[in-house]
């Protein structure tokens, strides 16, 4: 039995070390106990609030070192920055915190007995981004290893052979995630990656089942059916239509690779030979009759369904049946029905205007019509901003277009498409009395008497363009007509109650005309003739006020500024000698 005395020391030196732990818990209470340190940052007597913040400044410098990373005989060189690296400070201001704080008190008493003496101490860890880093991997397998190549199947011609699967060399990418999280976050700043085998995901063997299908497929021709119509497809059509991918075995782990066939080829291939099956589909057009609209119903179109021919196309051609499909076809919905062209609000005519050229210029009214066939149907939804050059586009031979004057740098020339201008004069006048935000508009350069007085608009592919805004609450259609000598442009839709009225200034700022004398030898001296008549230079502004329930909602000003048009006269140079009498005298 102990002796009384060391019953008393023992009970003695156990109260010390209860009271001193008591005080040393009090101490640190609701803080970090002292003397723990995140990796180098002391967070002892800090909050984890505190101590996160500490945590996060202190590894801004650990993130920022370079770490070199060695493969073969080459190196990269990185930061945490370009693998995504990052530190989760308050996580780790937890645990410091944790620290003393276990369960187990013996356990707890030892923490903080060493962080007394600064031997505790928790690692700095830095979580890396597994997108980033594996395209660096990538890039250092690209460099310094060998692709692994997945067996796969080649179709030449008609026949199909096995091509060997391939292992490459790569990085071990587990080892190598492991390793540069950890040289990240320590002062071991050098990593070496070591390559290791990369198995092939597919094998040769995981290649057999595809093989076997596709010379199975390529074996005899297929008939396609559709009721009393039947197509033969032959082996050579069929080699188009074979496709192949990865896929995941269900007896083994590794990937298998699988036949099917592209609907996209299928589509190509079927497409014309069932062409008299199908029909394809009509949108809800708009016919316009004397100010008047109606709806030309939508229909529905009937097409070959690829997705589902592919299915069961494949079995037959790999299956041991009869080799013939019944051919799937579907419904085709157009892009605009009855119903979407009832929703429109394209109901009544909002603005129409004319104009009139000379019918004798046949490549130019061939240009007119044209463009006017072009303009005809256009939908301009609301809010939508109209461009006659995007609708339109390039105006080139192949579309019928032909040879006429049209002005160039201020002179009149032969260009293809000329009258393009005749038609966007006639849409901006349209526009003009509908009321609706002109966006572009630009005038000739040289004054034209026929077109209205500064109401003109110039356009041309890749330079000048006429925009307008459709600021209604209703889609709007652009319909046009023709004849020989007449161009007519309408606007329809819901009329927004739009009142034009315009001014038109007088000409001013008048610029008389250069003339250019051309010698001409086979004219008489003193003869000149006028070969291009000369235009002066002018201006004009046509104000227009658009109102709405009497109150003015839109004042524009369109000012026209036309540049003087050289006067050529051809000047005579011809000498005309007069012949004098002779007479001759006889003797007697």
């Amino acid at each position: 039995m102990a002796s009384r005395p060391a019953a008393l020391a023992a009970a003695a030196v156990a109260a010390v070390l209860v009271l001193g732990i008591a005080v040393d818990a009090a101490a640190s209470a609701g803080r970090i106990h002292p003397g723990v340190r995140v990796d180098g940052v002391s967070v002892g007597g800090m909050t984890v609030e505190e101590a996160a913040g500490a945590i996060a400044s202190g590894a801004t410098d650990v993130l920022g070192r370079e770490v070199v990373l060695e493969a073969g005989d080459e190196q990269w060189k990185i930061t945490a920055q370009e693998v995504g690296g990052s530190v989760d400070a308050t996580a780790l201001a937890q645990a410091a915190y944790r620290i003393g704080r276990s369960g187990n008190v013996a356990r707890s008493v030892k923490e903080r007995l060493f962080a007394w003496f600064g031997a505790e101490r928790v690692a700095l860890r830095v979580r890396v981004d597994d997108a980033a880093l594996d395209g660096l991997l990538d890039a250092i397998d690209a460099s310094v290893g060998s692709p692994a190549a997945d067996a796969s199947v080649e179709v030449v011609g008609i026949e199909a052979r096995l091509v060997p699967a391939k292992d490459g060399l790569g990085v071990d990418r587990v080892a190598a995630r492991d390793a540069i999280a950890r040289a990240l976050a320590s002062d071991e700043r050098v990593v070496r990656l070591d390559l290791v085998p990369v198995k092939a995901a597919v094998q040769d063997e995981g290649a057999q089942d595809a093989l076997a299908a596709a010379k199975r497929a390529l074996s005899a021709p297929l008939v396609v059916r559709y009721e009393t119509s039947t197509w033969s497809v032959e082996p050579a059509s069929i080699a188009k239509w074979l496709a192949f991918r990865r896929a995941e075995s269900t007896a083994s782990a590794d990937s298998v690779l699988e036949c099917y066939l592209a609907s996209d080829e299928v589509s190509r291939t079927l497409t014309p030979i069932v062409g008299s099956v199908g029909k394809p589909a009509k949108d809800a057009s708009f016919k316009v009759s004397k100010g008047a609209v109606t709806i030309v119903p939508s229909q529905d179109g009937l097409a070959l369904d690829a997705e589902a021919f592919s299915k069961t196309a494949l079995a037959a051609l790999t299956g041991d049946g009869e080799r013939v499909v019944d051919l799937p076809m579907r419904r085709v919905e157009p892009e605009i029905t009855t119903e979407d062209a009832k929703q429109m609000g394209i109901k009544e005519r909002i603005a129409t205007y004319t104009t009139d050229y000379s019918p004798s210029n046949k490549p130019r009214v061939n240009n007119i019509h044209l463009l006017a066939d072009a303009l005809d149907g256009t939908l301009v939804p609301p809010g939508g901003v109209f461009s006659f050059n995007e609708t339109i586009g390039p105006r080139t031979a192949e579309k019928g277009y032909q040879e006429a004057n049209a002005i160039v740098n201020g002179k009149l020339v032969p260009q293809l498409g000329g009258g393009v201008c005749q038609v966007g004069t006639t849409i901006f006048n349209t526009v003009f009395f509908s009321g609706l935000p002109v966006v572009e508009r630009h005038n000739h350069s040289l004054y034209i008497s026929h077109y209205p007085k500064g109401r003109d608009a110039t356009v041309s592919w890749g330079g000048p363009d006429f925009k307008f805004r459709n600021d209604t609450e209703h889609w709007i259609l652009i319909a046009t007509s023709y004849t020989s000598s007449t161009v007519t442009i309408s606007l329809y839709g819901t009329d927004p109650g739009y009142e034009v009225s315009y001014t038109t200034s007088d000409f001013f700022d008048l610029k008389d005309y250069p003339v250019r004398e051309v010698k001409d030898p086979t004219l008489p001296v003193g003869t000149r003739v006028i070969e291009e008549k000369g235009v002066k230079g002018r201006s004009v502004i046509v104000t227009r006020i658009v109102k709405k329930d009497g109150a003015v909602i839109r004042k524009d000003t369109f000012k026209s500024v036309y540049r003087p048009a050289e006067e050529v006269v051809r000047v005579g140079t011809k000498v005309v000698s007069s012949t004098p009498s002779t007479s001759t005298t006889t003797g007697p």
